[in-house]
């Protein structure tokens, strides 16, 4: 647990060096990418071919809402190394203490940490919902694969809409 509570606290201050100096990136993506070094096959799935079909079937949903001209292929790293750092690694840790349902609410609500830190809005908040849909298709087909394609398909949807999603939030709070 001291490994988990000491990665995430780098990793939050590399978010917050990140909002002062975009070079700190770097930083940030390393200690995302880290858990590589020392997970196994067995917490990453990456030979596991069922789990790229169901990244891809659960992301079909989004297909008629984003505007493929423009894929946003330079944040396929990100997307890969967020769950490898917050579904292989972190939620794995966690599910190590407490049940798998509770470990997929609090690493979500990590995975949202970060994201309101850079940008301080309702959207960013809301990254905690789909982040639960990735921490169960992490746990049911045991693949970073599955979360990840989802995750950036995910995030093609919202950037294809962003407008549209912006008035329906504003319709609903306000």
């Amino acid at each position: 647990m001291k490994q988990l509570v000491l990665s995430y606290s780098f990793f939050i201050i590399s978010v917050l060096l990140t909002k002062k100096f975009a070079f700190a990136y770097t930083f940030q993506f390393s200690i995302l990418i880290l858990p590589l070094l020392f997970l196994g096959e067995k917490q990453l799935g990456l030979k596991k071919l069922k789990a790229i079909i169901a990244g891809i079937l659960s992301s079909i949903i989004y297909f008629p809402f984003i505007n493929f001209s423009n894929l946003y292929l330079y944040t396929l790293p990100q997307a890969f190394a967020e769950e490898v750092f917050f579904r292989a690694f972190l939620q794995n840790k966690i599910a190590e203490k407490i049940n798998i349902h509770l470990s997929i609410i609090i690493t979500s609500l990590l995975f949202a940490i970060p994201h309101i830190i850079l940008r301080p809005d309702i959207f960013s908040a809301l990254t905690f919902f789909p982040s639960i849909l990735f921490g169960y298709l992490y746990y049911y087909t045991k693949s970073v694969w599955s979360s990840f394609i989802f995750h950036y398909f995910s995030n093609l949807f919202l950037w294809s809409n962003q407008e549209l999603i912006f008035d329906i939030i504003k319709v609903c709070i306000f």
